[in-house]
């Protein structure tokens, strides 16, 4: 039997450690065969607390029958919420395409954490710091065994900075990062303190302040805002030619008008490199067109539509990314029983 807890209003929750040391347990629950159904059911106990950009959540189909565990520890100050959480893997769907959706900061301790939208595809590893609109609808996952930080935030409340459509990655160790983080963190231990109405709210802006300085700093064309952009010129340049047999570095950074070596620099600088986002494209791509029905019917039909070098190499890559070879995932769509979709991890 699935077992879901929160904090109620007395703060009376049975806390099975206190590992986490934050003050007080928000959320924990323990599903221990994954069912969808309980899985839906935690979504619905949480919709109106942790939750509330959350519309669907599910086991990965390799993690099936193992269970599933989570545990969130922290506070709610005013209308903001801050915690670490752990989690299992799951992947899901967040965004209602509603105003009151809040903006989502995480900040991945171990493990890691994937956003996807029609756009961007985001992978956030232990270090780094991803704040996403969940305004818009994001398909995502967690790794097993993923330790976070996690800030809620209503973005009716962020009024000083615009608010980006696509999600922002930095490094954790940023000035702007660094200060946001260490200041939540102290936070916890006055959340409950009788503060007067105008303290909290006082204190509540200058999280929201901070937030805004993280995301104003990734906007400023500075150098790393330079990178930003040049990373972000290529990746659309690489999204408009997938199908190009000489789609490579050397072609994006002609286009661009910089050298090979600035365009590996700033791909390194955000923790990634040119040919791996091709290669993690193209598999994407090759995965939609099996899910569409408008792919090659054979693997090697597959592989040579994607310019990889041989079917083994395609097969290699696509498991590496959804954890099953394209065999299995089309013998699944023919069955009508999809495998899970969850990323393992990025193409060599």
């Amino acid at each position: 039997m699935a077992e879901f807890a929160r904090k109620s209003q007395s703060g009376k929750v049975a806390v099975d450690s206190d590992a986490y040391r934050y003050p007080s347990l928000l959320a924990s629950a323990r599903i221990p065969h994954g069912s969808t159904r309980e899985m839906q059911e935690m979504v619905r106990n949480w919709s109106s607390e942790i939750l509330t950009h959350v519309t669907s959540l599910a086991l990965p189909s390799q993690y099936a029958g193992r269970g599933f565990r989570f545990d969130a520890y922290g506070y709610r100050f005013e209308n903001i919420i801050y915690a670490k959480h752990y989690s299992d893997a799951v992947n899901g769907i967040s965004g209602k395409g509603e105003d009151g959706d809040p903006l989502v900061v995480h900040y991945v301790l171990s493990g890691w954490a994937r956003f996807e939208d029609d756009r961007n595809v985001i992978t956030v590893k232990p270090g780094q710091v991803c704040v996403r609109d969940s305004r818009e609808k994001w398909r995502f996952w967690y790794g097993p065994g993923t330790v976070y930080r996690w800030l809620v935030v209503p973005r009716t409340r962020v009024t000083s900075v615009r608010i980006p459509r696509d999600p922002i990655l930095v490094n954790g160790s940023t000035p702007e990062a660094k200060l946001l983080m260490s200041y939540l963190e102290m936070l916890k231990n006055h959340a409950s303190s009788p503060i007067s109405i105008w303290g909290r709210a006082a204190v509540e802006d200058a999280a929201i302040s901070l937030l805004g300085g993280v995301i104003s700093a990734n906007a400023a064309l500075g150098m790393d805002g330079r990178k930003h952009v040049l990373v972000e010129a290529a990746k659309k340049i690489a999204n408009e030619n997938l199908e190009r047999c000489d789609l490579d570095p050397a072609a994006i950074a002609k286009i661009l008008g910089v050298s090979v070596r600035t365009l590996h620099r700033s791909f390194a600088a955000a923790d990634d490199s040119v040919m791996s986002y091709i290669r993690r494209r193209r598999i994407e791509e090759a995965r939609r067109g099996m899910v569409n029905g408008d792919a090659p019917e054979n693997i090697s039909g597959l592989a040579t539509k994607w310019h990889f070098s041989d079917s083994s190499h395609f097969i290699r890559q696509f498991k590496q990314v959804y954890g099953v070879t394209p065999a299995v995932y089309l013998r699944a769509l023919a069955e009508r029983r999809i495998p899970s979709e969850a990323p393992r991890g990025d193409c060599d």
